[in-house]
């Protein structure tokens, strides 16, 4: 459980707005108006948590009772939980009033539920959780077929690239990252060809293939270059992309991965791809997969035909430093039970301009990754100044 934001109910958001660019150098970075709660949101980014201004969209609005009653100020004060059914089990437990029999769809992407301020020494305690988020993907034409991006945050901040690992997609995978990281920069999230709502090339998967993707994306923008984020097989393209058009790319983080490839690795990696294995030990994986991609069955092929390369293109680079001169930073966790730690460290010395993060974490999977202890070294490393020395 963390401190997520606080609600600050206010007369007149354009004022509230310019009175914290004084205060705090921030500026509201998304807008959402929430007809259910009738409220307009304005939320900044004020460090270790945010601000939600709250602007009531009519007489009936809650917020505009608040205000009526108390006037501006501080409204509530919300906390993020992993599971919010079973912290509303937990409160009813406890035997506290909720404001709702069910939780609430709520703004930046959130389900919600209210505890009643009788309770809480006159303090309005919101509890809040990630729901999927309902993004339409901007599709971008290609050769092939249309290749999908999700763009969050402000136009004016600087840009920055978020890319999946294999058989992975934006919406179900990297949306937790993208949704903490939108209040900094113009966040821009690819779905891969054949993963996600991207189209599938008769063409074989290659990591050409997938920069291509980015820079076709990143043309559509506008965009002549950006921070590239990317996990696993995203991070393996982010490298690829850093060496092959350098001039593409800012600053670059690889999360959980390799370059190191064996053969034992990528047996290992094929037997997590193999579709009808996973329906037999983990049928609700399977389902996963099949209900997020465009062509689950061809897709997973075509993957395992990739991953079949990548021991000689490894062997390939043994030998060299990466052509990358980007500012890098290696992110890893200290039991990946697929890339250990020593990839890691062998990644780190091969790429002159990385630094190296390591965190706790025994699975190799995007959605256990401790975001707490990720954002830190993550944002302090993309919006540094100064490129790393050689």
């Amino acid at each position: 459980m963390r401190l997520e934001h606080i609600g600050v109910a206010v007369d007149a958001p354009d004022a509230a707005a310019r009175t914290f660019r004084a205060l705090l150098k921030a500026t509201p970075y998304k807008t959402e108006t929430v007809p259910d709660q009738g409220v307009r949101t304005h939320f900044l980014d004020a460090g270790a948590a945010k601000l939600e201004l709250l602007e009531a969209l009519g007489e009936d609005s809650p917020v505009r009772s608040f205000l009526e009653q108390r006037g501006e100020g501080v409204h509530h004060i919300a906390f993020s939980v992993p599971s919010l059914t079973a912290t509303v089990e937990q409160l009813r437990a406890a035997g506290f009033e909720l404001l709702s029999e069910t939780p609430q769809n709520g703004a930046d992407d959130k389900q919600i539920v209210f505890v009643h301020p009788k309770q809480t020494h006159g303090v309005l305690v919101e509890f809040c959780a990630p729901r999927t988020p309902d993004w339409s993907p901007r599709r971008i034409a290609r050769p092939h077929g249309s290749v999908s991006a999700f763009v969050r945050g402000p136009e004016d901040a600087p840009p920055l690239v978020v890319l999946h690992g294999a058989v992975g997609s934006t919406r179900h995978e990297t949306a937790p990252l993208i949704q903490r990281l939108e209040s900094s920069f113009r966040v821009i999230g690819v779905d891969l060809s054949g993963h996600g709502d991207s189209a599938l090339p008769d063409a074989p998967l290659t990591l050409d293939l997938f920069a291509a993707d980015v820079c076709a994306v990143l043309d559509a923008l506008d965009v002549p270059d950006a921070h590239v984020v990317g996990f696993s097989l995203g991070g393996g393209v982010a490298l690829h992309l850093a060496a092959t058009r350098p001039e593409r790319v800012r600053r670059l983080a690889v999360l959980q991965t390799t370059v190191s490839w064996t053969e034992a690795q990528a047996a290992q990696m094929k037997q997590r791809l193999a579709l009808d294995a996973l329906e037999e030990r983990a049928p609700a994986r399977a389902d996963r997969i099949r209900r997020r991609h465009t062509a689950p069955t061809p897709l997973l092929r075509r993957v395992r035909a990739f991953v079949d390369t990548l021991p000689a293109a490894a062997q390939a680079l043994a030998d060299g430093r990466l052509a990358v001169t980007a500012p890098t930073l290696v992110v890893a966790v200290d039991r990946d039970p697929l890339f250990p730690l020593d990839d890691a460290l062998s990644l780190h010395r091969r790429v002159r301009t990385a630094r190296l993060t390591v965190l706790p974490g025994t699975r190799h999977a995007f959605h256990a990754l401790p975001l707490d202890a990720l954002l830190p070294p993550l944002h302090t490393h993309l919006t540094a100044s100064a490129r790393i020395a050689s």
